[in-house]
């Protein structure tokens, strides 16, 4: 029996040392398999043999398992930092290829910009140079067709992330249907008893190479089956995979959904996290700064080109170049709101200031219409324009704003200062003329009447209750109104700021016109003095000049503060007074204090001098007159929204383009502000905004925008490059530990071959002597 079990030993003894020696081999062989997890045979004392009495004798070894050796917590660290590493890739990767559509510092978008304004202040030194304007307007084309390529590049980009992702989710799916089959297979040979060391490794480098792709979760259940979360979606399940499909969300956006249940994967990490977030966050964040920019720059730039005045003269036509969307879908354009008439800008509660001038008399005629886009249409808007004298305003059936001017005058939107701005005579002028003392509007008793004389004929002004909205509120346009139905030819009314102004048609020392009150006493309730008042040859003659320097729109009321002849008589005086009735200045001009006609200017306010004629001027009856001081005569930005004598067409850096007018015809250009061919004061208010800090550019000017941008793009390509270098070096790091765990040595493999080497031939030795000591015994028995 000993000898019996003696043999047995030594069998298992040769049995192990030739496993061990399999096992190191199978080491040595997959020394640079990738995935592969170093094995190790585990042993162990097989159970002794009880003699009687309790003595034990050993029977040798048993081999219990080939275990792998890897340390699972490491694995899962590994798996999440192949997912950061790849992702900081596609990360550094994506950047240096925006940096490049950037093409800064030669060649880009701030580039163009600088040559653009440059161009712009070549045209402020000689604005009649017609080779310059068109020199400004192609720059102009260059700077849109810049912006238009950035945005089709990084729309490209952008873009090309969904077949990228395509292709990741494809190779997502068939790693997945691999884990599920390899499933199969681990749980099939551990269930029989077997151990499934290489299958399992092939799962895990699997799982790894998913890992890269996306953030993977792994659940691993008893039976040695392991279950996969994806993006926190559970894609495999035992032996089943759930496909993923890639498709678009809107026509616009990438998303990732289950073929099954359609549910939307929300990637964060691996490769396909990283294009996701390009695609919806870096890329249309970066675009939406450079759309920022785009419609700034066409809003500023626009700004200035519609309040000026082209080399071809004030307008006589103007179209729109946007049309009012059909919004409330009733088949009607234009009588929606101006803030729901789909512009693409915003249409703000301001003002816009129209001029209209006689091309004959160089008179011009100012007009202030109140845009409130919560309650007046794009229709409303072209009534208000329509009711301007000598101008015509609709909306064609597609909803653009026409304008058209009667023949023999101009219009435009201009923020020039009136240089005669008295030309209706309500100051001294040569026809005699009457005004109230204060401004409207009026508490009026009504029926009443009242009667006005030019030489010798005498009209009878009626008013009625229905030539007012409120009688006891009567506005000083209403008045106009209902006087002028009564005047004829003799004598004609305006409002002249804010208050009535009656005055006769003739001038001259010969005409005298007169008011008598009648019913209802009429010229008391407005404060209009009755009487005769002669005309004068020549009249007052008013002149204003220099440049508002103001930040806000004024409008400066001048009138006169007692009776007299300018120059000669002492102490007089005329008060400038505000649009809120504050007084600004007092000007002195009686004898000794100021020489009419002699060139001399007197401060109003804000940059604004004025000089008078000589002449006299009364008090009594109400001599005034009004300067509008303009820091911005379109304070609504309906000319820009609406594309009236705009430079830049779109909101955008896809759809910015120079209007197509200019393109054709570069005099369109509105390099000034009077109706000269020389004047550049338009591109000085241009080379300004050069230099401007916009609150929409975060207080910045549109170059340091531009550079700010640029060198934020710098910072993310650096950043991503050193959050890369920092990923792939924990990655190494990790790496390097797993190959100490898992890693096989070749030197430790060698050691290991010499030493089960060594067992196998001392196994076989033991088992020779055994034999032949039970040769020995069986020869002594016989």
């Amino acid at each position: 029996m000993s000898f019996g079990m003696g043999l047995g030993a030594g069998l298992k003894a040769l049995t192990a040392a030739r496993l061990g020696i399999q096992t190191a081999g199978q080491n040595v062989a997959n020394a640079n398999t990738v995935g592969y997890s170093r094995q190790r045979l585990l042993l162990a004392s097989s159970v002794p043999y009880q003699y009687v009495g309790g003595m034990q004798i050993g029977t040798g070894v048993d081999v219990r398992t080939v275990q792998r050796l890897v340390d699972e917590g490491l694995e899962g660290r590994l798996r999440m930092q192949n997912g950061l590493a790849a992702g900081a890739q596609v990360d550094h990767s994506r950047w240096q290829e925006i940096e490049e559509l950037f093409a800064e510092p030669d060649g880009g978008i701030g580039q163009m910009l600088g040559e653009f304004f440059g161009r712009v202040g070549r045209l402020q030194t000689d604005a009649g140079d017609r080779a310059l304007r068109g020199g400004v307007v192609q720059a102009g084309k260059v700077l849109a067709d810049g912006f238009n390529l950035l945005a089709d590049r990084m729309g490209t980009l952008r873009r090309s992330s969904f077949d990228e992702v395509r292709g990741l989710v494809r190779q997502l799916n068939e790693k997945g249907a691999e884990v599920a089959e390899l499933n199969l297979q681990i749980v099939a040979m551990e269930a029989s008893g077997q151990t499934a060391n290489d299958l399992r490794d092939m799962r895990d480098q699997v799982v790894k190479e998913m890992s890269a792709l996306a953030d993977v979760r792994v659940l691993e259940r008893d039976t040695g089956s392991m279950d996969l979360v994806v993006a926190g979606t559970l894609v495999v399940a035992g032996g089943r995979a759930t496909p993923l499909q890639v498709q678009r969300d809107g026509g616009t956006t990438t998303m990732v959904t289950t073929v099954d249940t359609r549910a939307v994967l929300n990637f964060q990490g691996g490769r396909i996290g990283a294009l996701l977030r390009h695609e919806t966050a870096d890329n249309p964040e970066l675009m939406s700064k450079v759309d920022g920019m785009a419609r700034s720059l066409a809003l500023e730039l626009n700004r200035v080109h519609t309040t000026g005045v082209p080399r071809t003269g004030f307008f006589t036509s103007l179209v729109s170049s946007f049309a009012a969307e059909d919004t409330n879908n009733n088949g009607v354009r234009g009588d929606e709101l101006l803030s729901q008439s789909g512009v693409p800008f915003e249409i703000q509660d301001g003002a816009l200031y129209v001029t209209v001038t006689n091309k004959t008399t160089r008179e011009l005629e100012r007009t202030r219409i109140d845009v409130d886009p919560q309650s007046m249409s794009l229709r409303d808007f072209a009534a208000a324009l329509d009711r301007i004298d000598h101008l015509d305003a609709s909306l064609d059936p597609v909803g653009r704003l026409r304008i058209q001017a009667e023949q023999g005058y101009g219009f435009d939107f201009a923020s020039r200062l009136d240089s005669s701005p008295d030309s209706f005579g309500s100051f001294g002028g040569g026809a005699p003329s009457f005004a109230t003392a204060g401004q409207g509007p009026f508490a009026m008793t009504v029926p009443a009447s009242f009667s006005v004389t030019v030489g010798t004929s005498t009209r009878t002004v009626n008013l009625a209750a229905t030539d007012f909205v409120n009688p006891a509120a009567a506005t000083v346009d209403e008045l106009v109104a209902a006087i002028n139905d009564d005047l004829g030819g003799d004598a004609v009314a305006k409002n002249v700021a804010g208050r009535l102004v009656v005055r006769a048609n003739a001038a001259g020392t010969a005409t005298t016109m007169t008011l008598a009150d009648g019913a209802g006493g009429p010229l008391a309730a407005l404060g209009m003095a009755t009487g005769p008042r002669s005309g004068q040859s020549p009249g007052v003659q008013v002149e204003v000049s220099g440049k508002y320097t103001g930040s806000t729109n004024q409008r400066f009321t001048f009138q006169a503060n007692q009776d007299g002849v300018i120059g000669v008589t002492p102490g007089l005086t005329v008060g400038v007074y505000d649009e809120s009735g504050n007084l600004v200045t007092t000007l002195e001009v009686g004898r000794g204090k100021y020489s009419p006609g002699g060139g001399d200017l007197l401060e109003v306010a804000d940059g604004i001098k004025v000089s008078f004629g000589p002449g006299t001027i009364s008090a009594t009856h109400g001599d005034v007159f009004a300067v509008d001081a303009l820091a911005d005569s379109d304070s609504s930005d309906a000319l820009v929204a609406l594309g009236l004598n705009t430079f830049l067409l779109g909101n955008s850096a896809a759809s910015l383009r120079v209007n197509p007018d200019l393109l054709a015809n570069p005099d369109l250009l509105a390099a000034g502000t009077i109706d000269a061919t020389g004047d550049g004061s338009n591109m000085a208010r241009w080379m300004e905004l050069r230099g401007a800090t916009l609150a929409e550019l975060g207080d910045t000017s549109f170059e340091d925008y531009y550079g700010d941008l640029v060198g934020e793009l710098g910072f993310q390509v650096a950043s991503a490059e050193a959050t890369m270098v920092a990923q792939d070096q924990l990655h190494a790091t990790l790496e390097a530990q797993r190959q100490q765990v898992s890693g096989v040595n070749l030197d430790e493999e060698m050691v290991d071959l010499v030493r089960h080497q060594q067992a196998f031939e001392a196994a076989s030795r033991f088992i020779s002597m055994v034999s032949e000591l039970s040769r020995t015994l069986v020869q002594i028995g016989a």
